[in-house]
This record gives structure tokens, C-alpha cells and sequence, in this order.
């Protein structure tokens, strides 16, 4: 007999096969169900930790939220939610309009807490916490136990199938390609430089050096990446995972008021559209321009950002429908002559003025990022 005959006679499929994985299967499922059951989320941790926080910061400011201290207000907040744990803070007068924020915006989940002097409101906090950062750490001991279980479910596995008149010993080998990197949606701002022609090439690519500084300063608010389109401008691709179509248009904006205020030659005209990035923009360090150009038309969207007024967001049709039906009030359909040729079938809104609350947080941080040197 044939080595080949003597493996399939030897090692051959019954009827109790199955019916013993499923049970050591089964085991395998209870044993661990059993080890985790009811096991603390961290939930009482986080509502005391965030009432407490929420409590503190309404004592500690309430003389900066009555005598309206912006500055002040962002510092505090930026700080705390640099920590783990903090989300985001937010501070609001007491007619409820913002007057500071960092981090994540105020949610139905966020804690609050109401600083008075005196018994008179002088404004109201809003605390949002970071819940993955309060989750129990894993319990070593349950740990072991699960490991324990996991590699005790093959023995129990063989064993039955050993102990079967006609059992199969041999167990499935199954093979797992690695994951490859998916592509990710997010949101293009291109940024075009307006008075290209205007200026020497020394000058061209100091203003779009200038430029890329500031694109890098808002990818730290708004988690993206930057980088350089020749001397014409630049691109920042935005995390449409971590972010939405109002932040955004934020960033848009953000970044036409620190161009407007920092010391630089250039005029740019901003573009913002959806894509689907070759990388994660939030992760990648390098990206290059014919990756994007195979993804969009980068020399269509340089000529539409030079359509846009100055400091107005530029946004397509697809963008305009991320917005809910109050943000899609502050825009307006935009048009222009060369649409008919350059897009016929696109539409294109634009974002020329912020109700006063959005305002108010674009202006403080572009005075974050410029160390407070804005005029107010």
C-alpha cells in the first residue's frame, strides 16, 4: 500500500465529525461567556469622572465666562483635551452662544454643569469624555482563562474524533490572506494659488511653502494630510471617517483665515469635494500626486477653486448633501459662466458668510494656531 492509501485510509471523514466540533465549539462559546458575563463597561467611572470635571471647570471659570475671556477659555480647553480621557469642552454664555471649544462638540452624551458667581449664571460647560479611555483594563486572570479555553478547544476537539470508530484526526488548515490596505472616502480641499502669475518663481514656491505650513496646522485640528500640486497650489485630503462635511468646511475656511492673516505673498481659492483616497488620510505620511490625480481631476478642481471668491467655501453637490437641513441654509447654489463647459452636469454651492457661533469658533482657533496674535 501506497503511503498516499495508507494517509486517506488512516485519516478518513465520519458521521461524528461535525457533531464534535459543533460540541467543543459549543464549549469553547459557554466556557468564555461564562469567564466575561456581566463585566464592568466603565460606564460609573466616566459619569462620575465627567460630572466631576464638568463641576470643577463651571467653578474654576466662572469669573472668565463672566468677563468673557476667549482666550483664556481656549487655552483651558485645548489643554484638557489633549488628555486621554476628554473628548472635547466646550463654553457657552448664558444666552447660549459659544464662546470657546476643542475637540469634539457637545452631544446629548456630553455632562454639564452651570457656573455661577453669586448665584448668577455667568455661563455653562460642556464636558464630553473619551469613553474608550475608561474601559476597564483586561483582567489578567480572565485572560488566562480565556487562553486556557482556547487552546484546550483543538485537544477536546481531537479527542472526540480520536475516540470515533472511523474518525477523521487530521484538523483543517485554513489559510487567511493578509488584509491589504482599503481605500478610504474623504473629503479633497484643493487650494489654488490665485496670483500665480503675479509672482516670481522664488516667490510661487515661498507662498506655497507658506501654505503648506498652515494646510499642516489644520490637519491637526482636522485629521488629514497636506501636500504641494507643483507651483500651483496645494491639496489637503481630510478623514471622512473621522470627521463630516460641516468640519469639513471648517477647515476650509480656517485655512483662508490663516493665509488672510499670516505674512505671505500668495492669494488662494479653495475647492472642496469628495474622493476616495488610495490611504487612510489620517494615517498616511506620504502621498503623491498621481495617486490622487488617478482618483479625481486635480487640474478640473484647480480651475474651480479659482472660480471661488475669496475666503467663501467652494463645495460640490456631494459635499452640500453631507450637511443637515440647517447648514444647507447658509449656502447658496453657485454659478458661473464656465460651469456650462468645465462641469455641465455638476452643482456647486457655496458658503460665503457663518452664523455668528461657527464664526466665533474658526476665529479662536486661528488665534490658537497663530499664538493669539489676531486682531479680535
Amino acid at each position: 500500500m501506497s503511503p498516499l492509501q495508507r494517509f486517506r485510509t488512516k485519516f478518513r471523514a465520519s458521521r461524528v465529525t461535525l457533531p464534535a466540533a459543533a460540541i467543543a465549539t459549543a464549549i469553547c462559546a459557554a466556557s468564555l461567556l461564562v469567564i466575561w458575563f456581566e463585566r464592568p463597561d466603565g460606564q460609573e467611572e466616566m459619569d462620575r469622572y465627567g460630572s466631576a470635571l464638568a463641576n470643577t471647570l463651571a467653578n474654576t471659570t466662572a469669573d472668565a465666562l463672566l468677563n468673557t475671556e476667549q482666550i483664556t477659555l481656549t487655552v483651558i480647553a485645548n489643554r484638557l483635551t489633549a488628555l486621554e480621557e476628554i473628548g472635547g469642552i466646550a463654553f457657552f454664555d448664558p444666552s447660549d452662544a459659544m464662546m470657546a471649544m476643542s475637540g469634539i462638540q457637545p452631544s446629548n452624551v456630553s455632562y454639564v454643569a452651570q457656573a455661577t458667581i453669586d448665584e448668577t449664571l455667568s455661563g455653562i460647560v460642556y464636558v464630553t469624555l473619551n469613553q474608550e479611555a475608561f474601559a476597564p483594563p483586561l483582567p489578567w486572570m480572565l485572560g488566562l482563562l480565556s487562553l486556557i479555553t482556547v487552546l484546550l478547544t483543538p485537544a477536546v476537539t481531537v479527542m472526540v474524533i480520536q475516540f470515533s470508530a472511523r474518525g477523521n484526526r487530521s484538523l483543517p488548515i485554513v489559510s487567511v490572506p493578509a488584509e491589504q490596505a482599503q481605500e478610504q472616502p474623504a473629503y479633497l480641499l484643493t487650494v489654488k494659488l490665485h496670483n500665480q502669475r503675479s509672482l516670481r518663481s522664488a516667490e510661487q514656491k515661498q507662498a506655497i511653502d507658506d501654505a503648506l505650513a498652515m494646510a499642516r496646522e489644520v490637519c491637526a485640528l482636522y485629521p488629514g494630510f497636506a501636500f504641494a500640486i507643483q507651483e500651483r497650489g496645494l491639496a489637503l485630503l481630510i478623514s471622512k471617517a473621522e470627521t463630516n462635511g460641516l468640519r469639513a468646511i471648517y477647515a476650509s475656511l480656517l485655512l483662508q483665515r490663516l493665509l488672510r492673516e499670516y505674512e505671505t505673498q500668495g492669494e488662494f481659492r479653495c475647492h472642496l469635494c469628495n474622493i476616495i483616497s488610495p490611504k487612510d488620510p489620517a494615517e498616511t505620511t506620504a502621498m503623491t500626486v498621481d495617486a490622487i490625480e488617478a482618483v479625481t481631476n486635480l487640474e478640473q478642481n484647480l480651475t474651480l477653486a479659482s472660480l471661488a471668491k475669496s475666503e467663501t467655501a467652494l463645495m460640490t453637490a456631494e459635499v452640500f448633501a453631507d450637511l443637515t437641513q440647517e447648514q444647507c441654509g447658509w449656502a447658496q447654489e453657485f454659478t458661473h459662466p464656465i460651469l456650462e463647459d468645465l462641469a455641465p452636469q455638476q452643482m456647486f454651492y457655496s458658503i460665503e458668510r457663518l452664523p455668528e457661533r461657527e464664526k466665533t469658533l474658526i476665529t479662536g482657533q486661528a488665534q490658537v494656531v497663530l499664538g493669539f496674535n489676531l486682531a479680535t
